[in-house]
C-alpha cells in the first residue's frame, strides 16, 4: 500500500516535511503490525495526521501566537488556561513563554494533566510529531511503549526512523481501526484530539484521502464502504421514532440522509445544527424521546 499511500501525500501535502515523507516511505511493516492494511483505515490515519501537522509541514507545535490567536485558542471560556486579553498582550510573540502559560506551570491543571512537572516543560514538550504528542508524561508513556527515550530526547519523536511510532501506539491503544472500519471519524477525532476542534478540516482531509486511495471496486462514497455501527443504528431508529422525514433507512451507516435529518432535528431543538450527532445532540434526542409517548427507546423495527 505504500507506493499509493506515499502518491496521496505528495499530491495532498507537496509541502510537506522529509522527516515525514521519508518516515511513510518507510512504513510499511508498522502500518502493517498496527493493522493499518485497508485503504478505510489509512484514510483515516492520513487524515487525523494532515490535520494535527497542517498537511505534513508542522514538526513542533508553533507557540509564536498573536495576540489575537492566544485569546481565540487558549482564551477564557476557550482552554483550561483563560488567557485573558491583558495578559495575551504580554505574552505575543514569545513562544516558550505562551507554552509555559498554557501548558505548564503557568497553568498548574494542564500541567498536572501532562505530567509537566518542571519549569520550561510546557515548550519542550509542546506538541510533538505526526499527532503532535504533547505533555512529559505523553513522551514518556510513548516511548515505554516504543524502547525509545522521548521524554529524555524528545526532538527523536520527529526523526524519520521513529516518527511513525508514538502515531501509530496512540491509534493502537484507542482502538482506532475499530472506529476507521464504521468510518467513525467523529469518535476518532474525539479520542485524539480530546473533542471535536478542527472536525470540519479532518473531514475534508479524509474525503481527500479517501479519493485517491480507494480501489476501482470501492464506493465513491467511504461511508457506503463501512461496516454497520450500532451508534448509529440506534441514531437512525430514535430519529425516525422522532418524525424524521423523509424516513431514513436503518443501516448502521452514517450517510448524507442520516446527516441532513440529525441536522434537522437541530434546527428543531434549537441547537448548533452541524449534522454533527455530538453529546449535546445525543443527549437533546433521548431527552426528547423520553417527553414522547410512548417512546423511551428507538423501535426495533
Amino acid at each position: 500500500m505504500t507506493s499509493k499511500t506515499m502518491d496521496a501525500v505528495n499530491r495532498l501535502a507537496p509541502n510537506a516535511r522529509d522527516n515525514y515523507r521519508e518516515a511513510i516511505r518507510k512504513g510499511d511493516s508498522l502500518f502493517e503490525t498496527h493493522g493499518i492494511t485497508t485503504h478505510l483505515r489509512m484514510a483515516h490515519f492520513l487524515a487525523q495526521a494532515l490535520h494535527e501537522t497542517g498537511g505534513f509541514t508542522i514538526l513542533r507545535e508553533n507557540m509564536n501566537y498573536s495576540a489575537s490567536r492566544l485569546v481565540e485558542i487558549f482564551g477564557v471560556h476557550h482552554h483550561s488556561a483563560a488567557v485573558t486579553v491583558a495578559e495575551a498582550d504580554k505574552l505575543v510573540r514569545h513562544p516558550e513563554a505562551i507554552a509555559e502559560r498554557v501548558y505548564g506551570l503557568g497553568n498548574p491543571r494542564k500541567a498536572r494533566e501532562l505530567g509537566n512537572t518542571k519549569p520550561g516543560d510546557g515548550f519542550r514538550y509542546r506538541g510533538n510529531g505526526v499527532l503532535q504528542t504533547t505533555g512529559r508524561d505523553n513522551h514518556r508513556r510513548m516511548g515505554d511503549a516504543c524502547g525509545i527515550d522521548f521524554e529524555g530526547k524528545p526532538d527523536l519523536v520527529i526523526v524519520p526512523e521513529h516518527a511513525l511510532k508514538p502515531a501509530l501506539h496512540e491509534w493502537t491503544a484507542n482502538n482506532l481501526n475499530h472506529l476507521a472500519d464504521k468510518n467513525d471519524i467523529r469518535t476518532i477525532t474525539r479520542r485524539i484530539n480530546g473533542g471535536l476542534i478542527g472536525f470540519a478540516d479532518r473531514e475534508a482531509w479524509f474525503n481527500k484521502v479517501w479519493a485517491l486511495l480507494k480501489a476501482g471496486d470501492e464506493p465513491e462514497e467511504a461511508w457506503e464502504a463501512s461496516q454497520e455501527d450500532g451508534s448509529v443504528t440506534w441514531l437512525q431508529r430514535a430519529l425516525n421514532d422522532l418524525g424524521a422525514d423523509p424516513k431514513l433507512v436503518v443501516d448502521g451507516r452514517h450517510g448524507p440522509a442520516t446527516r441532513k435529518a440529525v441536522k434537522a432535528f437541530q434546527v428543531a431543538a434549537g441547537i448548533v445544527a452541524d449534522g454533527i450527532p455530538g453529546p449535546v445532540t445525543e443527549a437533546a434526542i433521548r431527552l426528547r424521546l423520553d417527553t414522547t409517548r410512548g417512546a423511551r427507546e428507538p423501535s426495533q423495527s
